[in-house]
């Protein structure tokens, strides 16, 4: 019995045993489990920083002025970086230019020019687009203004309409003669427009025009110019028919503009100084008439301007070019001379620079005779009415 009850309280012993390590084993295991997923939440937070706690505090962040697409590069450094070219080192290709000031007549146009490589820009002037002229004169006449076209074209003119009503030798009292019809003899018409691209080319003395008719058909002119015979453009008593002849074209023209061409004296040495006595004289003659005469009538409204071609000749025979200006004894040599007083013609209608018409350089025929070209024809400009030694003598 004893034995039996040993072995029962064996038994019982081993059982209770039993249960008690089952039970741990149990509570173990559920405390792994709670610790394996506590650190599964903990690695998944490590790895997604984009999960965050509905209490973590959101970090501050610039804001950002969304009305301004542009303000996005300034926060940006490697949004702001230019498409364009280094203007130092760019090889430049300009637009057409954009106009910022209108041309007119009398006054120079400005365009700024910008590259399209780069944001490199200048400005330059630019003259009218139309040139309507006719010049009421003689060889003088044609000697002011047979070079125009040339200048006209390399500017970049495309309306042009230069005419010469030429009769040699032909006064203010000749022309009005002619006007009334008690003169025998009309006018030989040279005329240059840009559809012909050339001056035609009529027989030396064929003087077939009448200029009554010919300004009944032809009155749209921009600018007339009027002059005196090269003899009398010192003389002051010449010019008394100098009113009827502008009530005359105002009339037939009534849209245009009258302007004085100012000739030269003749050259030293000339045989025609007899009554002047030498080149000086006869220039400050010039001089006084269009002060005492032709100013007046500037200022009154009958004449429009005086355009200075006889200073510009002046200042060219103060060059190491002198003897190169005239053909003669009294016209001026067909390239050297004629361009001189185109040119101030030119520049006098546009309004322009002599040194910003870049495109006179073109005359390659000239090149050797540009710089002093182009000083003449600026000095003129700038005083009129005064000789300006060249810098050229050399």
């Amino acid at each position: 019995m004893k034995k039996i009850t040993s072995i029962v309280l064996c038994i019982c012993l081993i059982m209770t045993l039993l249960c008690g390590c089952s039970k741990q084993d149990v509570t173990e295991s559920n405390y792994s489990d709670d610790v394996i997923v506590e650190e599964i939440i903990i690695d998944e937070t490590e790895e997604d920083s984009t999960m965050q706690s509905s209490n973590t505090e959101t970090p501050d962040v610039p804001s950002v002025d969304s009305s301004s697409a542009d303000n996005s590069s300034v926060d940006n450094p490697s949004q702001n970086t230019s498409s364009k070219a280094d203007p130092a080192s760019c090889s430049h290709s300009y637009d057409g230019g954009k106009v910022e000031q209108k041309a007119e007549l009398f006054k120079a146009g400005t365009k700024k020019y910008t590259c399209t490589k780069c944001d490199d820009s200048y400005t330059s002037s630019y003259p009218v687009e139309k040139i309507k002229l006719l010049s009421i004169s003689n060889s003088y006449g044609q000697d002011s203004f047979m070079k125009m076209d040339e200048i006209c074209v390399q500017a970049g003119i495309t309306d042009i309409d230069i005419a010469v009503l030429y009769y040699p030798g032909c006064s203010l009292d000749t022309h009005f003669e002619k006007i009334n019809g008690t003169h025998e003899n009309g006018y030989t018409l040279y005329r240059y427009t840009d559809e012909t691209g050339t001056w035609n080319n009529p027989q030396y003395d064929a003087y077939d025009t009448d200029i009554t008719e010919f300004l009944n058909e032809n009155s749209d002119w921009d600018i007339i110019a009027l002059q005196q015979s090269s003899g009398g453009s010192g003389n002051s008593g010449s010019f008394a028919n100098l009113d009827n002849i502008i009530s005359y074209v105002s009339e037939k023209c009534p849209n245009a503009k009258l302007l004085w061409n100012m000739t030269w004296a003749y050259p030293n040495g000339s045989k025609y100084l007899d009554s002047y006595g030498d080149t000086n004289t006869m220039y400050n003659s010039i001089i006084s008439c269009a002060n005492d005469i032709i100013a007046p009538k500037v200022k009154a409204g009958a004449l429009h301007s005086i355009v200075p071609v006889g200073t510009a000749v002046m200042n060219a025979r103060t060059s190491s070019l002198e003897s190169t200006v005239h053909r003669d004894e009294s016209h001026l040599s067909e390239d050297f001379g004629r361009y001189i007083a185109a040119l101030t013609w030119f520049c006098h209608l546009t309004g322009q620079s002599p040194y910003d018409t870049a495109f006179a350089a073109n005359s390659y025929i000239l090149s050797d005779k540009m710089d002093v070209i182009l000083e003449s024809t600026k000095n003129a400009l700038e005083n009129p009415y005064k000789i300006t030694q060249s810098i050229y003598t050399e």
